[in-house]
């Protein structure tokens, strides 16, 4: 039946049928039985012979994990690997939520192992991951970036797998996925911050909701960063640490306006100034929709860095006051509103130069 006897004896295997355009594979089942199908690569392609070793060595590599108790299948692994591997808090959350997603698409794939995942699938999920197929799937829809973001996170988890021999070339390399310039955040103008607050009072919020948006509208600090522990703010010296994106400690002047809040934290004998409960700005999301602002929680820190930039002060200045954001702070200057340098142009005259002296 055969034109030619197997070209690979052990394990999985590739062969021609006289029947046939197309290269056919055997491969062993879980339960140890063999399976010949079809490969799909015609052997007259350029190419082909490469194309179905690789193939092969993708199905060699998928019966040996499976054959060693199946211990390179995704769930055996992946959960303890990202605790071990990422050591700073916030990217260990933001992995494991990105697993979470992962995890979801994977399971209505059926696909277990690294040695199942493709090129195709990786696109599929950046499809699935940004429209409302995730919706329907009981995962949230995802913005372009976060997507992306996600894809990165897989290619790390498919390196580890490639690192011990379970697949023999990483699907995630070169996808071809940019991140996107994300939509412009908005300014929350004082009418807003004062609605904002009258809102959350009226409607019983939770603490934490008012508590966290006042911190961020005097610190300028992110969601996560108003977890700040009571132990690095020192109301002597008017001074807060934060922990800040990638793991630092940015120390700045802590705002008159929480000292209140520090007190009451102190005496109900809090570890944090706030505590957030988990996923908190999908919660923020919500609320700002509600109430019929356009904005986002992250608003809060460019509000900051604006009304900081509008008053005068430098890049070095608001830097100092919010913490390392020279991207966002020099987009800010450069979108300045010209009244607001306006007086900038008196020390380009002459004739003011010399009125001064």
């Amino acid at each position: 039946m055969f034109a030619t006897a197997c070209y690979v004896t052990a394990m999985a295997s590739y062969f021609a049928r006289k029947d046939s355009p197309f290269y056919w594979i055997r491969v062993k089942r879980p339960d140890g039985t063999w399976h010949q199908r079809s490969s799909g690569l015609r052997m007259d392609e350029k190419g082909s012979i490469r194309r179905i070793s690789q193939l092969v060595a993708e199905e060699t590599a998928k019966e040996a994990f499976e054959e060693d108790g199946s211990s390179a299948f995704f769930k055996q692994w992946v959960p303890q690997w990202i605790n071990y591997h990422y050591t700073n808090g916030f990217s260990k959350v933001r992995c494991n939520n990105a697993w979470a997603h992962l995890s979801v698409f994977f399971a209505t794939r059926k696909v277990r192992h690294p040695g199942e995942v493709t090129y195709a699938i990786c696109h599929d999920y950046v499809r699935w991951r940004t429209s409302e197929a995730a919706e329907s799937e009981g995962r949230r829809r995802a913005a372009w970036n976060t997507a992306v973001m996600e894809m990165r996170v897989l290619g790390a988890i498919m390196q580890e797998s490639l690192r011990r021999g379970w697949i023999v070339a990483n699907p995630c390399a070169r996808l071809g996925l940019p991140k996107r310039k994300g939509k412009e955040k908005q300014v929350i103008t004082p009418t807003e911050e004062k609605m904002v607050f009258a809102e959350l009072r009226s409607r019983g919020s939770p603490d934490w909701m008012e508590e966290s948006f006042l911190v961020a509208m005097r610190q300028g600090c992110r969601l996560r960063e108003v977890e700040v522990p009571l132990e690095r703010i020192d109301t002597k010296k008017m001074v807060v640490t934060f922990k800040v994106k990638g793991g630092g400690l940015h120390c700045a002047p802590l705002h008159k306006d929480l000292l209140p809040l520090v007190a009451k934290a102190k005496a109900q004998k809090r570890s944090v100034l706030v505590k957030l409960p988990a996923q908190p700005s999908p919660r923020w999301g919500k609320f700002f929709k509600s109430v019929g602002l356009n904005v986002c929680f992250h608003c809060t820190r460019v509000t900051v860095v604006t009304r900081l930039c509008e008053a005068g002060f430098s890049e070095s200045q608001t830097m100092a006051y919010v913490g390392h954001v020279s991207e966002l702070v020099h987009d800010l200057y450069r979108k300045m509103r010209p009244v607001a340098v306006a007086h900038l142009g008196d020390v380009l005259s002459p004739q003011t130069r010399r009125r001064k002296k």
